[in-house]
Order: C-alpha cells, then sequence, then structure tokens
C-alpha cells in the first residue's frame, strides 16, 4: 500500500498543506472579532447626533486653561491637556494630541465648582446630546486641577510645628487663591463672549446633604436649576425642570435613613434615585423642595420603580384615570404636595381677630365661671343630702340605753313567767305546804347579769353610741 504525506516546506509564499487548517480557524476568529467591534461601535453611535465643526478663533488671546486633566480619561493614566474658548464652541487637546470639541449649542447646563472644603477645583459640561471619545457615549465631561495632595501618607511623621509643614501648607492656600483666580477669570471671558447662551451655575453648599447616589456616600449639592454630585466619579446630574415627582422612600421614625427617587416627566427615562439619606436632613430637604415649587410625597416602603414605570408606559390614559400619582400620596400621611400645610397655615394666619379672640377668652371665662357655681351648688345640694340621710338613721335607729331597757324589760318578763309556771307545779305536788324542805324554788338572775342582748342590737363600743 502508498500513503500519501504533505510537504511542509514553504514554496513561493504559499501556506503548506499541513496548515492550512489552523490557519483557516485564525482567519475565522479574526472576522468574529472584527464583526463584534462593528457592532459595538454601531450600538454606540446611536443615539449620538453629529455635531457642527468647530469655528476656531486664529486669535491669540482666547480664554484658555492650562494643565487641566479631563473625566472620563482618554486613557488608563490620567492625561492633562488644554481648554481653549473658541467661537462657537471648546476644545480640548492633550499633551499626546487627542482634540475634544464641545460646542456651546449642546451644552445644557454649565458648572463651576470652586476648590473651597474640596482636593479639586473644575468645570462641569452637562450636554443634551451625548458624544464619543474613548469609545464610548458621553453625556456629561469634566475638567478639572488637583489641589495639593489628594492622598495623605499616614506614615510620615508629622509635628505641628514643623517648618516644612508650615511652608507646605501656605504654599497650598497660595495654590488655591491662584487657580480660583485663574478659573473665575477664564469663565468671566467666556461668558462674555457673544455666542456664549447660558451662564455658569456654582452649587449652594449651605444646602447640601450627604447621600448614595452610585457605591459611596457623598456630599449631594442643590444648584439654581438642578441637584449635583461632581467632585467623584460618575457624577449625579438631575435637572429640575425635568422632574415630575419627587417620593421619599423608607421614610419611618425607627429608620435612620430614607431614600429620594426623582421620576422624570418623560416617564420612559429611568428614575434617578438618592440612598440612604440620614432621616435628619428629611425637613431641610422637604424646605428645598418647597422653595422650588417641586411636589413630594413620602411612604414607608420601597417601590419597583422600573416595574411601576412600565405599567404607566403600557396604558399612561388608565394611569391618569385612576387617579394617577395619588396611590403614593395614600401613603404620606397628607404631608405630600409640596407645602399645602404651608397654604393652610397661611389661610389660618389671614382669618385672625383680635377681637374674636378676646370675645372668646371672655366667654371661655364666663362659661368657667359658671360652671364653678355649678359644681358648688351640687356639692352643697350633696352635702345637705347626706347630713340628711344621716339625721334620718340616727332617728331610725335605737340608742344603747333604749335597747338595754328593752333588754331588761324582757329579762322581767320572763323571770315572772317562770316564778308563776313554778308555783304552779309546787302547789300541785306539795298540795299547798309552804315550807317542804323537799320542793326546790326556782333561782331568780338579777337583772344586770340576766341581761340579754336582742338579735338585731350592735355590740357595746365603751359607751360610745355607734352610727350606722
Amino acid at each position: 500500500s502508498r500513503t500519501y504525506r504533505a510537504s511542509n516546506d514553504k514554496k513561493d509564499d504559499v501556506v503548506p498543506a499541513s496548515n492550512n487548517l489552523s490557519h483557516v480557524h485564525k482567519l475565522i476568529l479574526e472576522i468574529q472579532k472584527k464583526y463584534k467591534d462593528q457592532e459595538l461601535e454601531r450600538k454606540q453611535m446611536e443615539g449620538v447626533i453629529k455635531q457642527d465643526a468647530l469655528s476656531l478663533n486664529p486669535s491669540k488671546v482666547n480664554p484658555k486653561l492650562k494643565d487641566l486633566y479631563i473625566r472620563p480619561s482618554l486613557a488608563n493614566k490620567k492625561i492633562n491637556g488644554t481648554l481653549e474658548a473658541h467661537t462657537n464652541g471648546f476644545r480640548y487637546t492633550s499633551v499626546r494630541g487627542d482634540k475634544i470639541d464641545i460646542l456651546y449649542s449642546n451644552i445644557s447646563h454649565a458648572f463651576y465648582q470652586p476648590c473651597d472644603n474640596e482636593m479639586i477645583i473644575l468645570i462641569h459640561f452637562h450636554l443634551k446630546h451625548a458624544i464619543v471619545f474613548g469609545k464610548r457615549k458621553q453625556t456629561d465631561v469634566q475638567f478639572y486641577t488637583e489641589v495639593g495632595e489628594i492622598t495623605t501618607d499616614l506614615g510620615k511623621h508629622r509635628n505641628m510645628h514643623d517648618k516644612d509643614d508650615i511652608l507646605a501648607e501656605q504654599a497650598e492656600r497660595d495654590l488655591r487663591n491662584k487657580l480660583k483666580g485663574a478659573f473665575q477669570s477664564f469663565i468671566d471671558k467666556v461668558v462674555q463672549q457673544k455666542n456664549f447662551p447660558f451662564e455658569f451655575e456654582q452649587p449652594f453648599r449651605p444646602l447640601g446633604f450627604h447621600g448614595t447616589p452610585h457605591r459611596s456616600m457623598v456630599l449631594i449639592l442643590p444648584t439654581t436649576s438642578c441637584v449635583v454630585q461632581l467632585t467623584e466619579w460618575p457624577p449625579f446630574v438631575v435637572v429640575l425642570d425635568e422632574v415630575e415627582l419627587i417620593h421619599f422612600e423608607r421614610v419611618h421614625f425607627q429608620l435612620k435613613n430614607f431614600d429620594m427617587v426623582f421620576i422624570m416627566k418623560d416617564y420612559t427615562k429611568k428614575t434617578q434615585s438618592i440612598q440612604a439619606i440620614p432621616m435628619a436632613e428629611l425637613d431641610p430637604i422637604k424646605n428645598w423642595l418647597n422653595s422650588c415649587d417641586l411636589c413630594y410625597t413620602e411612604g414607608p416602603q420601597s417601590l419597583n420603580w422600573a416595574k411601576i414605570m412600565k405599567t404607566i408606559t403600557d396604558d399612561l390614559g388608565g394611569f391618569f384615570a385612576q387617579g394617577g400619582w395619588t396611590f403614593l400620596e395614600a401613603d404620606s400621611e397628607g404631608e405630600g404636595g409640596g407645602g399645602g400645610g404651608d397654604e393652610d397655615s397661611d389661610a389660618e394666619e389671614d382669618d385672625y381677630d383680635p377681637d374674636e379672640e378676646e370675645s372668646e377668652e371672655q366667654g371661655s371665662e364666663s362659661e368657667y365661671s359658671a360652671e364653678e357655681e355649678d359644681d358648688e351648688f351640687e356639692e352643697e345640694d350633696s352635702n345637705s343630702e347626706e347630713s340628711e340621710n344621716l339625721g334620718t338613721d340616727e332617728e331610725s335607729g335605737k340608742s344603747w340605753s333604749e335597747l338595754e331597757e328593752e333588754a331588761r324589760k324582757a329579762d322581767a318578763e320572763k323571770l315572772e313567767y317562770d316564778s308563776d309556771n313554778g308555783g304552779r307545779n309546787k302547789k300541785k305536788s306539795g298540795g299547798g305546804g309552804g315550807g317542804s324542805s323537799g320542793g326546790t324554788l326556782s333561782k331568780k338572775r338579777s337583772p344586770v347579769t340576766s341581761k340579754k342582748r336582742p338579735a338585731h342590737s350592735p355590740p357595746p363600743t365603751n359607751g360610745k353610741k355607734r352610727r350606722r
């Protein structure tokens, strides 16, 4: 028999026949990977609107900030760059040549957060339409600079009188003031441009409260038109004009924390929530919502909002026909609605009349005096009735001397009866003899020793009258 064996020698750049199968398998894997990347890119581009071209301003005096980091990062490590304002937008250029354009028309809200009580100073843009960089869609872009050391070496020996530490603290204060001045100057120049359609908002730190919008406990800060958390990434931005209702979950006196849910006017959007807010922050948050004319409700339970919103969007007409959001107000114990109680209190204050109050006080005093007089008359009547009842009881009852006299009379009558019966028996037996020795006379009892107490008479009480 004969056997055919292919040669492994490579001739004229032709793949040997023995390696054909492995080569084909490798080509299939490469095609599959390329197809998956294309599908992922296509999904990323869904909903992305192509921006207009950035109109560059060739002037050298354009507002510019240097040594800024960008979030989300363009690479695995932090890369700094320069942010420059042009005619119709911003351009960020990194040190390695990456360019990101943000048009003014695509910016929904712009925020400036100074470095007061913070370790970074930043400018944040919340976009209307997502842009793609870093192979992902982004609706929030942030440019920041670190102030001082974000991390501290705990093993380093520190002394409050160490000159190096004192100089470092002074240098950090100078750096903070310098950065705040540079950022504020950049913002003022940008706002003065004709094509810039909005203003930069600053968070109100006195109105801040702690909560957990994502994974860690952070400080949530309200602004003029939003609720934001910009220090840690990912950021949290909720536009108040897009919110229809705010619901507080797990509100109970036995719990230390509660949750805050933002329901959007567009029911197709996912609800936003802040969890684990301290219960002490509930009243300040309600006061802030009342000042913003926002409706809120509260309840003791956590709700499945994904299922609720799906049910609402499936039958929107039926949802409002059944009362809409009234099922949340049923659990709020009348405190929902964003300040309905304040209107009632205002109405009560408007109805206040001092004359009516004086007349009410006089009426209450007269009623009180009349009630006192009635009570006095009732007490006198009750006392008189008690005395009359006591007198009748004393009159109807007999004194101890009277009872003793009755007992003496009863003993005397019995003694006479016994003596009569004894004389008759003696006459019958003795035949009229007067001094027979065999005859026995009945022994007389003295009235004192033979006293018998009637059944209805009370026991003696040492000569004192007993009152029934």
